[in-house]
């Protein structure tokens, strides 16, 4: 009798051990199982960060017409793209007369030069994959710009769009005057070009043609000319602060007042604005 109850008594131990050594294993392949899940999900990650951080493979081409040396130039844009997470892996200059000139200007519609197309990885930085959009269209997997700054060249025409003149206006006498060339930078803010400029005084004969023909009545002042239409930014503010005379320039009259001392002519007068 005590023998059978020591055998089933070493039964029961034996048959407990291997239920224990099972769960146990059971227990020890889960654990490898979430060991090697959150391994394979913790390499993805590093994989994908990396991938992140790599930069975008990219391809960029500038069309040209080198005839149009007052042109508006690309390199700020370039320069920009330049400084996001980009591999530039090739960069060249095509003239649109060219054979592979006319050969792209086919392929995506080209009107304006100069023109920008980039090829590659060009959603992969996010930032670029953005701006994209408000610059241009991607077709075919690449971007092509469409907001050309001016002067642009009409391919189908060669005609040259966007070429102004800007006239500076001054008061010699009025040494505390505001600097007429602070306009210079806001006019290039608002994307024009300014490289064809004069200063004229108006105690010169140009001067007082200038002060006669647009009744100029303060000063210092500026005077705008050429194909000012092309300017979007320009024609939208310009209401606000001049005039837009019957031959086509562009006066600035009543935003003088809102640049500092400035000389009124007709009470001859220098004005100097109440501080805010």
């Amino acid at each position: 009798m005590i023998e059978k109850k020591s055998q089933s008594k070493i039964s029961f131990n034996f048959w407990f051990a291997v239920s224990l050594a099972v769960i146990t294993s059971g227990a020890l392949l889960f654990g490898l199982i979430i060991l090697f899940q959150a391994n394979l999900s913790l390499n993805k990650k590093i994989a994908e960060a990396k991938e992140a951080e790599r930069p975008a493979d990219i391809d960029i081409v500038i069309l040209q017409e080198s005839s149009c040396r007052d042109c508006a130039s690309l390199n700020s844009l370039i320069n920009a793209i330049k400084k996001e997470n980009v591999k530039v892996n090739s960069e060249k200059t095509v003239e649109i007369a060219s054979p592979e000139g006319k050969e792209l200007i086919g392929k995506y519609s080209i009107a304006k030069a100069p023109a920008l197309i980039v090829s590659g990885e060009i959603e992969k930085d996010a930032n670029l994959k953005a701006i994209w959009p408000q610059l241009g269209e991607i077709k075919d997997g690449v971007f092509i710009l469409r907001q050309v700054g001016a002067p642009y060249v009409l391919i189908n025409s060669g005609e040259v769009r966007g070429r102004i003149k800007f006239v500076m206006l001054t008061d010699a006498g009025c040494g505390e005057c505001y600097k007429v060339a602070q306009h210079e930078q806001i006019l290039k803010q608002l994307g024009l070009p300014t490289q064809d400029q004069q200063i004229i005084d108006r105690q010169s004969a140009a001067g007082q043609k200038l002060i006669t023909e647009y009744k100029i009545k303060l000063l210092p002042t500026i005077i705008l000319t050429g194909d000012l239409e092309v300017y979007p930014p320009l024609i939208k503010v310009w209401p606000q602060v001049g005039t837009v005379e019957k031959d086509g320039a562009y006066v600035f009259r009543e935003g003088v007042k809102q640049m500092g001392v400035y000389k009124d002519l007709t009470a001859n007068q220098v004005i100097k604005p109440a501080a805010d």
